[in-house]
C-alpha cells in the first residue's frame, strides 16, 4: 500500500484535493454526508482502491490489502477550491461515527479509475479490529445505498 499522511505529498506536489470513499458517503448513498459532499464537490468518477472492506455495522471500514486482488470500490470526489474546509467537515463526520481515539486516520493514497489512470486522493483507513466475519468480500459497502443503475 501507498499511503501518505502529511497535507504534502513526498514527492513535492501540492496536497491533494481529491477524495476517495466506500461506503456512507458514497454517491449512491442515502446518508445526510453524502448528500451534502456530493453538493460541494464535484463526483470524477468511479474508482477502487488496493485493501479489504469490512462491515462494522452502519458503516464500514478499509484495511490494508492482504492479497492481490484485495480491490475496495469507491468514488472520487474532486473538492475544488474548498477542499480544506471539506475535508475538515469530514475529518468531524468521521470523528462523530467513531469518537476519539477514532480508529479512522486520513492519508493520501493511490486509487485506480475505471478508465485505468491512477491518481493521489484523501482516503480514510480504519485501524480499528476486525474479524474475517466481518470482511466484505465484493469490496463494496452497498447498505443505505440507492440501487446501482
Amino acid at each position: 500500500m501507498r499511503s501518505f499522511k502529511s497535507g504534502a505529498h513526498p514527492w513535492g506536489f501540492p496536497m491533494s484535493h481529491y477524495l476517495f470513499v466506500y461506503g456512507t458517503l458514497k454517491r449512491r448513498s442515502r446518508h445526510p454526508m453524502a448528500r451534502r459532499l456530493a453538493a460541494s464537490a464535484r463526483h470524477v468518477g468511479a474508482a477502487n482502491i488496493a485493501g479489504r472492506l469490512y462491515d462494522l455495522g452502519r458503516f464500514p471500514g478499509l484495511k490494508e490489502s492482504l492479497a492481490p486482488n484485495d480491490w475496495v470500490q469507491g468514488d472520487v470526489y474532486d473538492l475544488g477550491e474548498n477542499a480544506e474546509q471539506t475535508l475538515q467537515d469530514m475529518d468531524a463526520y468521521e470523528n462523530a461515527e467513531s469518537p476519539p481515539p477514532t480508529p479512522y486516520e486520513r492519508q493520501l493514497a493511490i486509487v485506480v479509475l475505471a478508465e485505468g489512470k491512477e491518481m493521489t486522493t484523501w482516503v480514510y483507513w480504519y485501524h480499528g479490529d476486525v474479524t474475517e466475519e466481518q470482511f466484505i468480500a465484493s469490496g463494496s459497502f452497498e447498505q443505505n445505498c440507492a440501487p446501482a443503475g
